[in-house]
This record gives structure tokens, C-alpha cells and sequence, in this order.
């Protein structure tokens, strides 16, 4: 589903991703783990076709991340997700449904999932952090995608909605669907997850030359993950 090669990421003169090479398989949970600053949050830009790699190659589903089809079979929500201020929840949705070209009909039992059906006819920039990671998390898995990115989903939620994404991703999981994600808790992703790939800082190569950040291990492979 994902294959990144020697990927590097500028910005300026600050190197951000540092050759790093990632494979994922399609229907496999990984977890980026890593300290601050390790780029994982840029990785996943990269592979959501919005940021550009100074070098190095990167497909999703054979595609480039950029590309209309790989827009198409794939989920994005950052840690804060950008809707359009001036929209209520519910015309965002509908909005979002129409660039999908999908029904919005599922859109208010998603938000009831995460308790916010409430705020339907609120204003996008009236909500809290919280109520807008919802509307991102709904908005970006209308079209049901293959590929879901997660970049700190549990961010703003209360106690109650990180439960109930846990089951979410439970479920995306047993459809055969494929979630790469970034977050601080991940011990409550244990039960979900097929591995977990350090990123380290980009400062220096690993010990021993330039050797990926990311270890390009295949699913099943059993060698220790770096940790860099």
C-alpha cells in the first residue's frame, strides 16, 4: 500500500526526513513512533501527497501521493484538520461527501458516534479542538478509504471518544483496510497494531553511515525494529 524510498524532506536549511525508507502492506496497523521532532508528522504529509520530498520516491498503492487516485483511496486527519471556518459542521460534511462524490447520509451517525451531533448547525470556527478533530475524523472517512492517516487523533478528544475511535479503527481494521498513524498514547492502540517503526532525529546518520531512519521491514519479518 505505502513504499518510500531514501525520502528526504527539507525545510530551508533544516532537514526534517533524512532518507528514510517505509513499507507498508495493505491492511496492516503501524504506529510512527518517536521523539519530537523526528519528522513523523511530515512523513505523513508526504505520503498524503501535501508536502513534496526533496529526494527520493514515494507510491501509495502504486501511485504518486500527489496524484488524483491515490487522493481517492485515502484518508488524512492532522492533528488539527483544516475545515472551512465559515461552514456549520453539517454543510462540511455535505461538502466533504460531494469532493468524495458519496452520500452524506452516514455523516450525522458519525458525529452521534462521537458525540457531537449536536453542534450539526454550528459554525466550523466556533468549535473546540475537540469537536473539530470529529468533524475531521467523520469528514475523512466518509468515502470509507482504503489508506487512513492519523496524525495524534486522540489530540482534544475526551475519554469517551477516544474509546470509541479505538473501536472505529477496530473496525476499519477487520475490513482489511490499512492505518498508519502517529500518536503519544499508544497504549491504546496495542490490541490494533501490527508494528510499531521508530523514526529518530534527522541530526546525524545512525551509527554504522547512512542506514534509513525507518528500517524497511516487511510484515511478518520478526528482526528488531532501529531505534535511531
Amino acid at each position: 500500500m505505502i513504499r518510500a524510498e531514501e525520502l528526504t524532506v527539507r525545510f530551508g536549511e533544516t532537514t526534517v526526513l533524512d532518507r528514510v525508507t517505509l513499507r507498508v502492506a495493505e491492511g496492516e496497523a503501524v504506529l510512527l513512533a518517536g521523539p519530537n521532532g523526528a519528522g513523523k508528522s511530515t512523513l505523513l504529509r508526504v505520503i498524503a501527497g501535501l508536502t513534496p520530498a526533496a529526494a527520493g520516491t514515494c507510491r501509495v498503492a502504486g501511485e504518486p501521493p500527489d496524484s488524483a487516485a491515490a487522493g481517492a483511496l485515502r484518508g488524512f486527519v492532522q492533528d488539527e484538520p483544516p475545515l472551512y471556518e465559515y461552514l456549520t459542521v453539517r454543510e462540511h460534511l455535505a461538502f466533504a461527501a460531494r469532493l468524495w462524490g458519496v452520500s452524506a447520509a452516514d455523516a450525522p451517525r458519525g458525529l452521534e458516534r462521537f458525540g457531537a451531533a449536536g453542534w450539526a448547525d454550528t459554525l466550523i470556527r466556533d468549535l473546540s479542538l475537540g469537536t473539530r478533530k470529529k468533524v475531521g475524523l467523520v469528514a475523512a472517512l466518509l468515502h470509507r478509504p482504503r489508506l487512513v492517516l492519523l496524525d495524534e487523533p486522540f489530540n482534544g478528544l475526551d475519554a469517551a471518544s477516544c474509546t470509541e475511535l479505538v473501536a472505529l479503527l477496530g473496525e476499519v481494521r477487520s475490513e482489511g483496510r490499512t492505518v498508519l498513524l502517529t500518536s503519544h498514547e499508544p497504549q491504546r492502540l496495542e490490541p490494533l497494531l501490527d508494528r510499531t517503526i521508530t523514526l529518530g532525529p534527522p541530526a546525524g546518520p545512525p551509527t554504522g553511515g547512512a542506514a534509513p531512519l525507518v528500517a524497511p521491514h516487511e510484515p511478518g519479518d520478526e528482526r528488531p525494529q532501529e531505534d535511531t
